[in-house]
């Protein structure tokens, strides 16, 4: 997609990737809507996790998919389109190239992982 990262940059944000990994791991997680019976698949931190868990209970079921991702080249793609998506909506600006490559890396980060995605599997 729009991303572009040499090899020096993918180097160095897999290594913050590690560290951030030592306090909270990447894991694939579904959330089913209680209301709707639809789900979700996403990629996010075991922190990030627990909160969505702690604060969202009362509308989702969330469960844990896979569990401690591995570090690789999509994982840093899926980090930084989550960033620039992060980015984007502080700066009140909507842009469907961010959410585009935001959910282009998710499910890369799925596919690699054995996830099929909600586009694959045919659920929202």
């Amino acid at each position: 997609m729009a991303i572009k990262l040499d090899t020096e940059q993918i180097k160095q944000l897999k290594e913050q990737l590690y560290t951030a990994n030592r306090s909270s791991h990447f894991v694939i997680i579904v959330a089913i809507s209680k209301q709707e019976n639809t789900s979700v698949k996403m990629v996010t931190d075991w922190n990030n996790y627990l909160n969505m868990k702690t604060t969202n209970s009362d509308k989702f079921d969330f469960h844990v998919i896979r569990d401690i991702l591995p570090i690789t080249d999509n994982l840093v793609y899926w980090a930084v389109a989550q960033q620039n998506l992060h980015t984007a909506q502080t700066q009140g600006q909507q842009s469907e190239k961010v959410v585009d490559d935001l959910e282009f890396y998710t499910n890369k980060v799925m596919s690699e992982n054995k996830v099929r995605s909600a586009e694959a599997s045919g659920n929202n």
